[in-house]
């Protein structure tokens, strides 16, 4: 068998593996999806607001540290 037969083979081997496994994906409910949604975005939320303020301290900071040099 040549090289390129080969390749071939064992790619159509691979698509019928991820097939199988996709068979056997369960996925969420609808409650549960939705559930997950708020839990993520109350996170993004809490993450950005942490952000904003080590940003606008951290800010703060360096601007104090400046003026004293100066």
């Amino acid at each position: 068998m040549s090289k390129i037969a080969e390749e071939f083979a064992s790619f159509g081997t691979f698509l019928r593996e991820c097939r199988a496994e996709v068979g056997k994906i369960t996925w969420p409910g609808r409650r549960q999806l939705v559930e997950s949604v708020w839990v993520v975005g109350a996170l993004i939320v809490a993450l950005s607001l942490f952000v904003l303020a080590s940003d606008r301290i951290l800010a703060w900071v360096v601007t104090a540290l400046t003026r004293l040099g100066a």
